[in-house]
């Protein structure tokens, strides 16, 4: 078969370091990756496997600017597609097909993004097509029964991660752990409305399904373990690395993801507890921290989604397990928290330079992304 014609796409940044692994898988795949971001010194903008960096309206508070200059980018570059990378892209961007003539826009249909990002719209959807989710009640800061129904710690979430304000801009919400009832109704207090979801909190490991879903079928997954955390009680990836797929847990997705109609990239998070009971806690139907690792272990996502909206047929030749993920800012705070918690052996074992490993930024090959962590951690000490 002969090689596919490469193409530019533009994919819409942001600041975190999963985008760097989208914009470096897509030129592994043969692609020039345009970025389009509202903010410099991003992570993806030191890269040079980028095309180039065009500048666009922050969505969350100018959507209409937005979408205007990032389909005049699209227009003059030629891309083939326009990708989003966040709720907000999405969330802006869908039903907006009109303004992108001759352009392919990775999003679904409005209906479909809405009801894939709205958590309480999860709860039920999983629940009928067999996952299970924790204990789950919707509450209001000043119902101090319903806060305390599954007692403390538990957890505080968002109705949707991110919210639309009356004046048109977007608010970002976000999963909180939660010690004490007042620390509940704090936490509830800061979202929309003052009205949330309380879970118990589990205590286990968490575990990811991630892949690429095209109109509802399941085209691809892989299944990770997080082996550390941060923040460690209700944080993402630090340090992971692939495991065998779990059969049972892989079609549960592939159910999920048809009663959403979803297209795109996805990872359905999961809290398995002690007993071995896989409890869904998230999905995140977008470009998610750890993509690098499905990356490096066979699975290049951004390239498997961008063929599907071309209409190609992608190379999907499975992944290897035993790959492992290292979000190095997050894992040296992890490490520390273990030293200071009195586990030294552990926190020393973990720093020791493990096989098949692939950084968030570090790269051998494109090496100025940690200019990006360098100005993070001034700007940190400096606060």
């Amino acid at each position: 078969m002969p090689p596919l014609e490469p193409n530019s796409v533009l994919l819409v940044g942001n600041a975190y370091h999963g985008v760097l692994a989208a914009v470096r898988a897509l030129r592994a795949a043969g692609h020039a990756p345009w970025l389009a971001v509202h903010e410099s010194r991003t992570y993806a903008g030191f890269s040079r496997t980028r095309a180039g960096t065009v500048s666009v309206p922050n969505p969350e508070y100018d959507s209409e600017g937005f979408v205007r200059k990032l389909a005049d980018a699209a227009v003059r570059l030629s891309v083939a597609a326009v990708l989003p990378s966040t709720d907000t892209h999405f969330l802006t961007l869908a039903g907006r097909e009109a303004d992108f003539a001759g352009i392919t826009l990775g999003t679904p249909s409005r209906e479909r993004v809405v009801r894939a990002m709205d958590k309480e719209t999860l709860v039920k959807i999983a629940t009928t097509v067999g996952l299970q989710i924790p204990p789950t009640t919707k509450v209001v800061s000043w119902d101090s029964k319903a806060i305390s129904t599954f007692g403390f710690p538990a957890i505080v979430k968002p109705l949707r991660s991110r919210i639309r304000n009356p004046d048109g801009t977007y608010s970002a919400c976000d999963t909180r752990y939660v010690p004490t009832r007042q620390a509940a109704e704090e936490a509830l207090e800061a979202l929309p409305g003052k009205q949330g979801l309380v879970q118990p909190y589990i205590p286990g490991a968490l575990r990811s399904v991630t892949g690429v879903s095209w109109e509802g079928e399941l085209v691809c997954a892989l299944h990770q373990a997080s082996i550390r955390i941060w923040p460690v009680r209700a944080g993402i990836s630090a340090f992971a690395e692939t495991i065998p797929p779990d059969a049972k847990l892989e079609q549960g997705v592939g159910r999920l993801l048809q009663a959403l109609g979803w297209s795109g990239i996805f990872q359905a998070q999961f809290i398995r507890s002690a007993r071995g009971e896989h409890y869904l806690i998230d999905l995140n139907p977008r470009i998610y921290g750890s993509l690098a690792l499905a990356v490096a272990a066979g699975l290049n996502l951004p390239a498997i989604w961008v063929d599907l909206l071309l209409g190609r047929q992608p190379s999907i030749d499975g992944y290897h397990v035993g790959t492992h993920f290292r979000q190095e800012e997050k894992d040296v705070r992890a490490l520390a928290r273990m030293l200071v918690n009195g586990n030294p052996q552990e926190a020393l074992q973990g720093l020791m330079p493990q096989r098949n490993t692939t950084h968030a930024i570090f790269s051998l090959r494109d090496p100025m992304p940690l200019l990006a962590s360098g100005a993070k951690l001034v700007g940190q000490l400096r606060r």
